[in-house]
């Protein structure tokens, strides 16, 4: 329900035009979606996440940004369940290509590496970060040159968490 909110909040701000002619320059991006995992640690029920992102894009068909995002996954916890870790949080940094298919519609490719946190399900196991490379692939569509939507899929390779997510991203 959230998701249609921020779609529709997107919506009404961003007034139809036509396309403007590229300016490089800074972004901010907002993004929320279900992030899941494969581990024997935490409940893998497709959680909620929600991530943020500050950007430089350098040309049509390249940029950059640093991002960070909450996991949000729900530990097991109990006297029955095996110690160990999930993770928690991540952020970091990637580079994103763009294939404008046309003058609204765009599809991307992301590369980059963060640090994830790793949360113990026990109090006595400390808290550790790991290096974490991420790859993701999504469709853009840009309302005017300032305000765009898009949808997404990421996958934290080390600590396999598969991200599906929703966002609008605004630049200055």
């Amino acid at each position: 329900m959230r998701l249609l909110i921020l779609a529709a909040a997107t919506l009404a701000v961003a007034a139809p035009s036509f396309a403007a002619p590229f300016e490089p320059g800074v972004y901010l991006g907002v993004s929320g979606g279900r992030a899941s995992v494969s581990s024997k640690y935490v409940d893998n029920s497709s959680d909620f996440s929600v991530g943020g992102a500050i950007g430089y894009q350098y040309s049509p068909n390249l940029g950059f940004d640093v991002y960070t995002r909450g996991l949000s996954l729900n530990p097991f916890r109990g006297l029955f369940t095996e110690a160990g870790y999930y993770p928690d949080r991540t952020y970091g940094i990637a580079v994103q290509g763009t294939a404008p298919l046309n003058e609204r519609f765009s599809l991307f490719g992301r590369a980059g590496v963060g640090r994830t946190s790793m949360q113990g399900n026990r109090s006595d196991l400390p808290d550790r970060n790991e290096t974490d490379p991420m790859v993701g692939v999504g469709v853009s569509y840009a309302f005017n040159r300032q305000w765009s939507i898009g949808v997404d899929a990421s996958y934290l390779t080390k600590t396999e968490v598969s991200l599906f997510s929703f966002g609008a991203r605004f630049n200055f």
